[in-house]
């Protein structure tokens, strides 16, 4: 490489490049950047001489980039594409580990500044010659000492993590919503015995024996040996447990399940948050992608989750029963279980209404009248059906709202399914799940093979499937509870979103549409109400 030198001072000057970075672990002292630039910084003063002077034409730093995670960094990409065209002579770094703990990286940068005889210079591990044979041995061996000591730390975590996840503890990080900034206590809690809103002590009680504190930070009851059975309650200072404020943070996780399972899209959930100014835990509006992702939280269960699966019981009180969470999940994530409208979904009908010749639900479709667009009903496979959506949109509300108001309309609130024996399906959760760590367990010891594991493990398998299936089904809301008996059926239903009213009507009736009489009805009108055909359920 050409040398260059100082036209006023007459002094060689080597073009230094400084590279910084800061990565999620603190690893390195836990030097932040402008820490890192400085001793750079005071590192080429130190080099510079009567002869010689270190100048620092770049600096390049990658903020909360991890080396050793093997993601993109762009400066660092850029230093070496600079480097390759000759525009620095020597590179300036906190520690060798700041520059990679690779080392397929190493070897790349070795490749880019051997041959053009780029100089490595560190504050802390000093200077690497990268043109012998010696320093690149020793590059390699410091490359070898950080990635072991990387690994080493994400052990310790990893083990630090595994100990959490069995005892049931939060692993920090984000607030989140419906609890404290401590991650276990509920956000908020009410003792319904003094009124207290404070001074709650977590405890976990024994589903088995009803022994409280008998766990002390393990998953095993010490009083009667059950493992996993318990349930994290809070406790105030006069002994009675407290319950969950309904208007608080708490509360509204309750009430957004509730809400979905009686029908009502995410959407209108996080429409209704925005409007009455109730921001996420980090403060900001509510979208429907956030409200989503806050109900399908296992947390909300009281149920840990680690390295992706579930964990077992966690150390602090759900927002939901675990039925409740299981069957909200369901309906979140499988497209075929959802009662709240989809992306296409903006009528009462759309879906729902059923040809009465074809037994096929109707399509939307858009007619020209006196140079208006109308939006209308249609079979899907020919036109000999018709019908204006508004009209039997008003018809099908004018039937439903009469069928809550009616006397015998408390029977609409009968329950319609088996009862389900939850307890028993969480029993039969927690076996299968013992049952598979067990036959892991002696699959990682030899004392079987593959072929011998994947047999023994079908069944419990199977058994936790059907289990949390059971669980899925579990709790199943009546959407049409806030309309029987209310004082105003109409204003009631009006205040429903668009999911809840689908839901209202999937629920109470079957709409078959048929062919109407061509010409006036009697009465002077177009609408025939003959030809609509409502079976209740």
């Amino acid at each position: 490489m050409p040398e260059h030198f100082d036209e006023v001072t007459g002094r060689r000057v080597v073009r230094c490049f400084i590279y910084a970075r800061i990565s999620e672990d603190r690893e390195g002292a836990g030097l932040g950047i402008e820490r890192q630039v400085e001793d750079c910084e005071a590192l080429a003063e130190q080099l510079s001489g009567r002869d010689v002077e270190y100048r620092v034409d770049r600096i390049f730093q990658d903020n909360d980039l991890s080396a050793y995670s093997g993601k993109p960094r762009p400066d660092y990409t850029d230093m070496l594409a600079a480097l390759r065209e000759g525009e620095g002579d020597c590179v300036l770094a906190w520690h060798t580990d700041r520059l990679h703990r690779s080392p397929s990286e190493l070897e790349e940068y070795i490749d880019v500044c051997e041959p053009r005889r780029v100089d490595t210079r560190t504050a802390k591990a000093g200077h690497l010659d990268l043109t012998t044979a010696t320093g690149r041995m020793i590059a390699r061996q410091l490359g070898v000492q950080a990635r072991y000591e990387v690994e080493r730390m994400i052990e310790r975590q990893r083990r630090k993590r595994d100990q959490m996840a069995e005892r049931g503890e939060f692993f920090g990080g984000r607030r989140p919503f419906g609890y404290e900034a401590d991650g276990v206590t509920p956000r908020s809690l009410v003792c319904p015995s003094c009124a207290a809103t404070d001074g709650f002590t977590t405890v976990r009680i024994c589903l088995a024996c009803s022994a409280s504190g008998a766990f002390l930070g393990t998953s095993e009851c010490r009083t009667c040996g059950a493992v996993d059975g318990f349930v994290a309650e809070c406790r105030c200072v006069c002994g009675k447990l407290g319950v969950i404020n309904p208007t608080s943070e708490a509360g509204l996780v309750g009430w957004a399940a509730e809400a979905v399972l009686a029908g009502a899209s995410l959407n209108s959930i996080a429409v209704k948050w925005r409007e009455e100014g109730i921001p996420t835990s980090t403060g900001a509006p509510w979208q429907q992608t956030e409200v989503r992702s806050m109900l399908l939280r296992l947390r909300n269960a009281g149920i840990v989750r680690h390295r992706g699966k579930e964990a077992g019981r966690a150390g602090w009180k759900a927002l939901l029963d675990e039925a409740t969470w299981r069957s909200v999940a369901a309906i979140l994530t499988e497209e075929s279980r959802r009662t709240s409208p989809g992306g296409g979904r903006k009528y009462l009908g759309t879906g729902l209404y059923l040809c009465g010749e074809h037994d096929l639900p109707v399509k939307l479709y858009t007619a020209s009248k006196n140079g208006k667009n109308q939006t209308q009903y249609g079979c899907p496979l020919s036109k000999h059906l018709t019908r204006t959506q508004s009209n039997l949109d008003d018809h099908v509300v004018l039937a439903l709202l009469d069928r809550v108001s009616r006397p015998d309309a408390v029977d609409l609130l009968s329950h319609r399914e088996d009862p389900v024996d939850v307890s028993g399906a969480q029993r039969d959760m927690r076996e299968a799940r013992e049952t598979l760590t067990e036959l892991a367990t002696a699959l990682g010891k030899g004392e079987m093979d593959m072929l011998e594991w994947r047999a023994a493990s079908s069944a419990a398998k199977k058994r936790l499937a059907d289990a949390e299936n059971v669980l899925a089904n579990a709790v199943k809301a009546n959407p049409v509870v806030s309309l029987v008996g209310a004082e105003d059926p109409e204003a009631e239903w009006n205040a429903l979103d668009l999911g809840r009213q689908r839901a209202a009507v999937s629920y109470l009736m079957t709409v078959k549409v048929l062919p109407a009489r061509r010409g006036r009805i009697p009465g002077g009108g177009y609408w025939d109400p003959d030809a609509v055909l409502i079976e209740w359920k």
